[in-house]
């Protein structure tokens, strides 16, 4: 780990002796809340070697019905595409926007759907994230 603050963390891996940031924050809140929704983690990874900067995805503790995934971020909205437990934006032309918006927000909501047709949704406060960010550039220049 490299940095955290409030409900945002940043870490520093290697792959292939490539080091590589990223910031994730699990849920706040999960609903509904009778479900088992496992853990629940949002992710920016800073990429170093291509024209996008950054690359979001979520994680979940169940399979996503192949369905797209809405985020907002104060009410800028996002689609994700889910592969098994995992999603990804949509665009990922949009990537930097997104990342901008996290910077610059108060709280991302999520809402997806469970391959088992299952309606959730979640929240991420963002108060942190700037900071956290920040330490994952200055660890991966």
């Amino acid at each position: 780990m490299i940095g955290s603050m409030d409900s945002w963390s940043a870490w520093k891996v290697y792959e292939n002796k490539a080091a590589i940031c990223y910031v994730y924050s699990d849920a706040l809140s999960k609903k509904p809340e009778h479900l088992d929704h496992g853990r629940v983690s949002l992710f920016v990874r800073r990429l170093r070697s291509s024209k996008i900067r950054t690359e979001a995805s979520l994680q979940v503790g169940y399979e996503f019905a192949p369905t797209a995934i809405r985020i907002a971020v104060d009410g800028k909205r996002f689609t994700m595409i889910p592969r098994g437990s995992y999603a990804w934006l949509r665009r990922t032309e949009r990537e930097a926007e997104f990342a901008r918006a996290l910077e610059k927000g108060r709280m991302a909501t999520i809402e997806a759907t469970s391959r088992r047709g299952n309606r959730t949704s979640y929240s991420f406060p963002l108060k942190g994230f700037t900071a956290v960010m920040k330490k994952a550039r200055q660890g991966c220049r």
